[in-house]
């Protein structure tokens, strides 16, 4: 019993992991187009070099991952979420007391009764060699989100940012993103 267990969970683990493709990653040499449709796009210039998200392994029948593309609005605040799976960068966002289109600031700082692992609400981490920086928004920098879309029916959220994250270590280190653009379906 025990060798045909071990058995079906060889194969499954193998038929799993054969079907995954590994994509080779190419550096985009433009920016996703603004868009207001659910396209799940995401990009930024950061510090003036294109970013934009990617996912490592094409999903299959048998192996989804992690999606690089993220988004949920929930008690008037909308969450976005998208990483890198090659250059190990991620940026998570959060936008407090959305109503509708407009302009809004990417939250700093979670309010001091959540329950979360930073106090960081919206961060920029790049993890090259597992050595982790993380930055946060910087206060007193750039940090403007229009939301041009606001469709919770349909759950699809659109908009352009420009804002400007400091090393959490070493706060005088910056990066800033400008020409930023989302277009995220729930």
């Amino acid at each position: 019993m025990k060798r045909t267990k071990y058995l079906i969970i060889s194969i499954f683990t193998f038929l799993t992991l054969s079907g995954c493709e590994i994509n080779d990653y190419v550096q985009p040499s433009v920016l996703p187009e603004i868009s207001q449709v659910g396209k799940q796009t995401f990009g930024a210039k950061i510090n003036g070099e294109i970013w934009t998200p990617f996912q490592k392994f094409k999903t299959n029948a048998n192996f989804k991952p992690a999606p690089v593309v993220w988004g949920r609005y929930q008690n008037a605040t909308l969450r976005l979420s998208v990483t890198n799976q090659n250059t190990f960068e991620s940026i998570s966002f959060m936008i407090n007391n959305v109503q509708g289109t407009g302009t809004y600031q990417f939250m700093r700082y979670f309010p001091k009764n959540a329950v979360e692992f930073t106090p960081f609400a919206s961060v920029y981490q790049k993890c090259p060699n597992g050595n982790c920086t993380q930055y946060v928004v910087c206060q007193t920098c750039e940090n403007e989100v229009n939301l041009i879309r606001f469709d919770p029916i349909s759950k699809i959220y659109a908009g352009t940012f420009k804002v400007t994250f400091q090393n959490k270590e070493n706060p005088s280190e910056k990066i800033t993103l400008n020409e930023g653009r989302f277009d995220i379906k729930e």
